[in-house]
């Protein structure tokens, strides 16, 4: 009971490595905590509780804001909420569980290929496969946490699950140092966390892309819409004029957050033709989060528009949120939408080509909201993007760490891709974030605010644009095999 213990309070103190805390030396000892007591696991069974209780430490720390989005904003009542987020939690805390038994069917025989290739990979490789497991939920992924550290630079060769790989070879390598405490144990962990380190620096003196063309002033409105007011049908009007007169600042290019317009683009039409030919006046051109129905208005889509452009200047969302914006199994969960209700949450899969939108000769890769978690689905839009734009709406989380949770992951896109982005929030966190993932400059939560900035297109391609997450897919394979066929040249010597 108390390893089980441990492995939870080890799950619980790994989010303080995420935004908006930081401090991501924690996840060292976290999970060389979890690595040791699944190493002393005497059953399979043991090791998937040991994992099962780690991951609901890490998911219960780290998304109880769920229950926000269900409670306060969903409509449901506090019981009924707190239910959802519980089980939400035990669910995604098998994948923890998964690790724990997998890794105990490792062969023992060598603790150093247990520890250092076997183990970060079995982690990496549940990771991957939670990321796109019934629609994938990625949020918390330990490469997340390594934006600010020496492994940045592996980002732009693996992605995110490099960067995780890598962070879980470290955390392998300590582990090794505490359960053998001899010697040789401290110089070759010693020597592994030095190479993994170096090997970090080292890509992070490449620049994978260059400047093209002159930085484009951007004006990014943050309206602070309250989300229980966001979809009322008389306040719609003021909604728009919270975000027009926020937006009159003469910059080449306006974006507005994710429904920002909260109705049907075709719903206000006159409108926006009168508010497009100001706006063509002052010289700027106005990207709005809105919503955009089909020609026969069979189907909805969540979308961002060059308001008064052509119909190939319309994104719409390829990657929808779970319950939030439709119901999976409809058949078998009807009752779920009268017990939670969510507006928009019936909406369609985008179509058409995934390209970037073009203005001006620049090319902005889009993503809205929960997109930007999928980078292995944003490499469709390059290498032709230049500059990266989320919109986003995390109203729906509260005065909670999910804010800064996904402007961390919209802040490792960047990294990838080695492209500045635009990210544009309707109560915050509003940022410009460049393209080695750092946050240049951002807005406070929960007030109307503008952020003018100016940002320079990029070209070029970062080896992540080619491989996608096959490289770290197949170097964590290689290792699996390692570890088995090291054991097993052991065994027969």
């Amino acid at each position: 009971m108390l390893k089980l213990l441990a492995s939870f309070l080890a799950g619980a103190a790994s989010v303080l490595a995420f935004a908006p805390f930081g401090w991501w030396p924690v996840m060292v000892p976290s999970m060389a905590c979890l690595f040791i007591l699944v190493y002393h696991a005497d059953t399979s069974r043991s090791g998937f509780l040991t994992g099962y209780c780690f991951g609901l430490g890490l998911f219960g720390a780290g998304v109880y804001w769920i229950y926000f989005s269900l409670h306060l904003f969903g409509a449901a009542i506090a019981p009924l909420a707190a239910i959802g987020t519980f089980l939400f939690v035990a669910a995604m805390a098998l994948y923890p569980a998964l690790f724990g038994w997998l890794a105990h069917l490792l062969p023992k025989f060598s603790p150093v290929s247990w520890f250092v290739l076997g183990v970060p990979s079995i982690w990496l490789l549940v990771e991957w496969f939670r990321s796109w497991f019934l629609t994938g939920f990625p949020w918390l992924s330990i490469g997340y946490s390594t934006i600010e550290t020496p492994l940045a630079g592996y980002a732009p060769v693996g992605g995110v699950y490099l960067n995780s790989l890598m962070f879980a070879v470290i955390c392998g390598a300590i582990a090794l140092l505490v359960v053998r405490r001899n010697v040789s144990a401290i110089i070759l962990s010693g020597a592994i966390v030095a190479s993994v380190c170096a090997g970090g620096v080292a890509l992070k003196t490449i620049e994978w892309t260059e400047p093209v063309g002159d930085p484009v002033s951007v004006t990014m409105v943050q309206g602070n819409i309250a989300q229980e007011l966001k979809f009322l049908p008389n306040l719609i009007e003021d909604s728009l004029r919270t975000y027009a007169e926020n937006s009159r600042t003469g910059s080449d290019l306006v974006i507005w957050p994710e429904s920002a317009i909260p109705a049907l683009y075709s719903d206000v039409a006159d409108w926006e033709a009168a508010f497009v030919e100001e706006m063509r006046s002052l010289g700027s051109t106005v990207l709005s989060g809105g919503f955009h129905a089909s020609d026969d208005y069979s189907e909805y889509y969540n979308a961002i528009k060059v308001l008064g452009g052509t119909e190939d200047q319309i994104y719409t969302k390829r990657h929808l949120v779970p319950f939030g914006e439709f119901i999976p199994f409809r058949g078998l969960l009807t009752i779920l939408s009268e017990l939670i209700e969510i507006p928009m949450s019936d909406l369609s899969v985008g179509k058409g080509p995934l390209e970037p939108i073009t203005i001006d000769g620049i090319h902005y890769g889009m993503s809205i909201c929960y997109e930007d978690a999928f980078g292995s689905e944003m490499i469709a839009q390059f290498p032709k993007t230049n500059v990266l734009i989320n919109i986003s709406n995390d109203a729906w989380f509260g005065d909670s760490t999910a804010p800064h949770q996904h402007q961390e992951i919209a802040a490792m896109r960047s990294l990838e891709f080695q492209r500045p982005m635009l990210r544009v929030t309707n109560t915050g966190v509003t940022s410009l974030i460049s393209e080695h993932g750092h946050i240049l400059s951002g807005v406070g939560q929960f007030e109307v605010a503008v952020l003018d900035v100016a940002v320079t297109p990029l070209v070029g391609s970062t080896p992540f644009v080619n491989v996608g997450n096959l490289l770290v897919v197949l170097l964590a394979l290689a290792a699996v095999i390692m570890t088995f066929l090291s054991t097993f040249l052991a065994v027969r010597s």
